[in-house]
């Protein structure tokens, strides 16, 4: 490394004349051989700077002849332009360190994963494999020592949350990622700052270049379509702390560089100069980015957000290639990266949409048409037909409808409701905001439009290639649980989904699964009794399923306390109670004696006018107020059997729904009680409204 920073070095040393690049290389190597040699000599033979001064011998001869031509004298037996290609090696050295940490990290957790997705699938093939012989289920639970550390360590690290200032709620787990990932930026950082021959610091230069090392990494993971999603199986939005902890450190060491030059001093680098100009720029953009990157401008005008980070982005990269055009390898690689991605998604874009299809413009309202519904107050249901499209349950794809977009062809990410099937559709449902999903709504001519074009590009999320099996992340557990709020409907809906048909098949472990749906009315239920209605009619297996809707009346979001309370003026105004259910009951509509008990009048009307047919009737239950979360997990929890990989909960929808579910599995993932073999471990999934 130091012969390739010396190489460098002495292309650019005065006093080399008309001669060749080949004789520039070998008298930058020769020079650092030399005085290596000299400084072991003199080592060897206890010579001190005096009696170097005195001696006048030829390797002090020699070290003169050579700092004459570099306009420097000698420092430890070497030369200005030696000294300069050691401190450059050393500084290239740490930011190498620093991407070697990164991808054994990387490495190491795609290890993990490849050894999760093996288990998983043992376990699904065994509890199957039972079943399909008409084995009665055993009670599989027994005390593990393992399973309460793993427990006491999931709830710690990635389930409990904890604030982190103005950005949020954070898990422990990605507080010390973020914070190992920038200490090792800064650590190898000013290490490379301090010079190898007389020790000073300086860090205004090496510290930029660990700012233009960030690029790649900035870039790489905020593509979705990233090949360590796919290694590690962890998608593309769940890998965006990184991202942004990338993106700080890159704030953070670009200004640490900008102000370590105001201090030292421009110089011939002052204003007016090219290097000047193009710091500054770069230095402002990147501060721009960060500032319009919070949560707080992300969640009301994330339009205007996207425009900055895609501008800013641009401008920092381009101002650093003409700030240092010596570094540009970093920023052809973030390009490179980003092409690939732009380019993956084109295809993917081109493919499932048939778009060679569409220059016949007899076929082009075939391949890009959608069917747009208004099915309740300001919730959209688009349906596009696409059968060379191909998901699994959880993952969602990019909208596009030239029609109602702002910007012709920009994207909006949704989940999809359903799961593959032989129609070939896909299906979003969505709650109208503002942006681009209110001006869909005023779009619509009435409650139904098939005239508006569409375009979808995915699937993208869920857990990398372990898809590529054909199974979700779920199906290995004992039992689910899958906790819902409003339109998060549609995450927890495909799992539900998938479930009933794995289990028909008989290539899931699960043998119970739940959805918990905290929604506003019970006209919520019409939104995917289609689909539900549909897939029972093709048989459920041996799976028990349930389904609890509650009902609130929160103008602001479906989201349930810990422990369900029930505030009797709640639901004193509910404009939607049948006759037979007292306005201000705070009494369960039906209470529950078993998944199949006889339904009181407030069901029957409710399921009626949602269109659910007989067989789901059986199974679903309407409850006043919002989920006791706690009391559902630690029920089914203790009924699981533990044939399969313990219980798994998820939940999709807002903030708030989020932070309750994971305070109720805290509560009662409690690790002495999987160690005396009382209960199953249980593992949390979450999804979130928003980034």
């Amino acid at each position: 490394m130091e012969f390739l920073v010396a190489r460098q070095e002495a292309e650019g040393a005065g006093g080399a004349g008309g001669r060749s690049a080949g004789q520039k290389v070998t008298d930058a190597v020769t020079s650092v051989v030399k005085s290596a040699a000299a400084a072991a000599t003199e080592a060897a033979t206890g010579k001190s700077g005096k009696g170097e001064s005195s001696g006048k011998g030829e390797s002090s001869a020699k070290g003169a002849s050579s700092g004459k031509s570099s306009g420097g004298g000698l420092v430890n037996g070497m030369d200005k332009a030696t000294r300069k290609a050691l401190l450059k090696a050393r500084i290239y050295r740490a930011n190498y360190i620093m991407w070697w940490v990164t991808t054994g990290v990387i490495g190491a957790i795609a290890i993990l994963y490849l050894l999760r997705m093996w288990r998983a699938h043992q376990i699904r093939k065994r509890v199957a494999a039972k079943r399909a012989a008409g084995a009665a289920a055993t009670n599989g639970k027994r005390g593990s020592a393992l399973g309460a550390a793993h427990a006491g360590w999931a709830n710690l690290a990635y389930v409990r949350t904890w604030p982190l200032w103005i950005y949020g709620s954070t898990s422990a787990a990605e507080w010390f990622w973020t914070a190992a990932y920038t200490g090792i930026c800064l650590g190898v950082g000013f290490w490379g700052c301090i010079s190898p021959i007389d020790g000073k610091l300086d860090y205004a230069n090496p510290i930029g270049v660990v700012a233009f090392a960030q690029m790649p990494l900035i870039v790489g993971l905020a593509s979705r379509n990233n090949v360590i999603s796919y290694m590690t199986g962890i998608s593309y939005e769940k890998l965006n702390y990184l991202h942004r902890a990338s993106g700080r450190v890159c704030v953070l060491t670009t200004w640490l560089h900008t102000l370590g030059w105001f201090h030292k001093g421009l110089g011939k680098h002052g204003p007016g100069t090219k290097i000047f100009l193009s710091g500054m720029l770069g230095s402002v953009a990147v501060l721009v980015l960060w500032l319009t990157s919070f949560q707080i401008v992300r969640k009301t005008v994330y339009e205007l957000f996207l425009f900055f980070h895609i501008t800013m982005g641009i401008m920092f990269i381009v101002a650093s290639y003409y700030h240092w055009p010596r570094m540009a390898e970093w920023t052809w690689i973030a390009l490179l990266l980003w092409g690939i991605d732009r380019f993956v998604a084109f295809a993917r874009l081109f493919f499932h949409n048939k778009t060679w299809l569409m220059w016949s413009s007899a076929r082009h309202a075939e391949h890009s048409g959608s069917v747009v519904e208004l099915i309740d107050d300001d919730v959209v249901r688009v349906t596009v037909n696409r059968p060379l499209f191909r998901w699994s349950p959880g993952q969602h794809a990019f909208l596009t409808m030239p029609g109602v977009a702002m910007l012709r062809y920009e994207q909006h990410p949704f989940t999809i409701v359903n799961i593959p099937d032989e129609s070939g559709d896909v299906v979003f449902i969505f709650r109208a905001l503002q942006g681009f999903t209110r001006r869909l709504v005023n779009r619509l001519d009435s409650t139904t439009t098939t005239d508006i074009n569409a375009y979808i590009e995915g699937p993208y999320g869920g857990e990398g290639f372990g898809h590529g099996i054909g199974h979700g992340p779920l199906q290995q557990h004992d039992a689910v649980i899958l906790i819902a709020g409003g339109t998060g409907i549609s995450a927890s809906c495909s799992q539900f989904l998938n479930t009933i048909k794995c289990s028909r098949e008989g290539t899931t472990a699960v043998a119970s699964c739940r959805l918990v749906w905290n929604v506003r009315s019970p006209r919520a239920l019409s939104w995917i009794a289609p689909l539900l209605n549909a897939e029972f009619a093709k048989g459920a297996g041996s799976t028990k399923f349930h389904i609890d809707v509650y009902l609130t009346r929160s103008a602001v979001s479906d989201d349930p306390t810990v422990e369900g309370q029930k505030d009797p003026a709640q639901f004193a105004s509910l404009e939607d109670s049948p006759e037979g259910s007292p306005a201000g009951s705070t009494e369960n509509v039906n209470e529950k004696t078993s998944s199949t008990g006889s339904m009181g009048g407030a069901d029957e009307k409710w399921i009626a006018a949602a269109g659910i047919s007989p067989t789901v009737a059986q199974i679903v239950q309407f409850h006043k107020g919002r989920s006791p979360l706690e009391t559902i997990i630690r029920d089914d929890t203790l009924n699981a059997t533990g044939e399969g990989d313990g219980v798994g909960v998820a939940v999709c929808g807002p903030t708030s729904l989020s932070m309750a579910a994971r305070d109720a599995v805290v509560a009662v993932n409690r690790p002495s009680a999987i160690a005396a073999g009382h209960q199953q471990e249980i593992h949390f999934h979450s999804e979130v409204f928003g980034w």
